[in-house]
């Protein structure tokens, strides 16, 4: 099983309430390949304005593979999430499967540099496809990457059904003028037709004439007119959050751990709902050590030293409590008690 189906299964409750505010999409749609042949249209790659493509960029990257350390902690143990594919002439077929091939790679950036993440996915390109898929593939890879920082500078939305849709044209557009309208089309189709499904999920919650039946109704009918990959992705998604509620709903009714995992057992198999279990005691951990670090950080803070001492005993209260990779989890906590 992938690195990210592991993730899904563990912590797809909490995508769900992402999804709603964040257009941080998950890869994927359910388009038929896209070949780039003569007879379709294809950007301008190695000319294009935004490429950053220098033509020996992907060669420089394939010289470096011998000099890469061991594989991520993250990735050891898990298969490349995506098939890449070519046709019999040797031109690769753009599919959402190479952007999810990308997102694989890109995800151990922070275990090691991200000049040693692109050399690890060109050295993958390099053996799994043929040579002039593997050189137009990594071309791909540059745009997205140049695309990404260009959405990444895009103002937010405000939550409103008009803003919404603005910044989706918007998203849309950057991705056709970065990688042309099929690899748009491949890469982000279902992200896009997601956050269209949104705006107009928005517009019936907030419509003030509707009762709760014909608003329920309406919401219905809206999903049902959305692709069957997009309804399934939907139900998938909706599984968890729903037996995360459930699982709630039973503890504030006093039920023993052995009828929470019953319910598990019935929802997803029972390797699952070890799986669950597990997850639990590791929040529960995580909960009392954070709290007893909080506990500690209060009694710097209301000790009278100066400013710059209670930061500097606040940091070694950090490193003393917690790993590396947990420091920004930390941090990022503090924040939001702070606000």
């Amino acid at each position: 099983m992938s690195r990210i189906q592991w993730t899904l299964i563990l912590f797809v409750g909490l995508l769900v309430a992402v999804l709603v505010v964040v257009f941080v999409a998950p890869a994927g749609t359910d388009s038929a390949a896209v070949g780039l042949t003569e007879s379709t249209t294809k950007p301008a790659l190695s000319n294009h304005p935004h490429s950053g493509v220098s033509p020996d960029s992907f060669q420089a990257a394939l010289r470096r593979v011998e000099a890469l350390g061991a594989m991520p902690a993250s990735l050891r143990g898990t298969d490349v999430d995506g098939h890449l594919q070519a046709t019999s002439d040797g031109e690769l077929l753009v599919t959402p499967d190479l952007r999810r091939v990308f997102d694989y790679f890109l995800a151990a950036q922070g275990e090691e540099s991200l000049a040693d993440c692109q050399t690890r996915l060109a050295a993958y390109l390099n053996e799994n496809l043929p040579a002039q898929a593997a050189a137009r593939a990594w071309q791909f890879f540059q745009q997205y990457m140049t695309l990404g920082e260009a959405m990444s500078a895009l103002p937010p939305h405000d939550g409103s059904p008009a803003s919404i849709r603005s910044a989706v044209t918007q998203r849309h557009d950057l991705q056709v003028a970065y990688l042309g309208q099929e690899a748009a089309e491949a890469f982000y189709g279902m992200d896009i037709a997601y956050d269209r499904y949104m705006a107009d999920r928005q517009d019936i919650l907030d419509h003030p004439s509707l009762n709760d039946a014909q608003r329920q109704q309406q919401l219905q009918g809206l999903t049902q007119t959305l692709p069957a990959a997009m309804q399934n992705m939907l139900e998938e998604t909706h599984a968890p959050a729903q037996l995360a509620a459930d699982t709630q709903a039973l503890r504030e009714q006093g039920a023993s751990e052995a009828e929470i995992r019953r319910l598990r057992e019935q929802q997803f198999g029972a390797k699952a709902a070890e799986r669950l279990e597990l997850l639990d005691q590791q929040r529960g951990q995580w909960e009392a050590r954070y709290q007893s670090y909080r506990a500690q950080r209060q009694v710097i803070i209301d000790s009278g030293l100066s400013h710059l001492d209670q930061e500097t005993a606040l940091a070694r209260l950090r490193q003393q409590s917690f790993s590396n990779q947990e420091l920004g989890r930390v941090e990022a906590l503090d924040r939001i008690q702070a606000r």
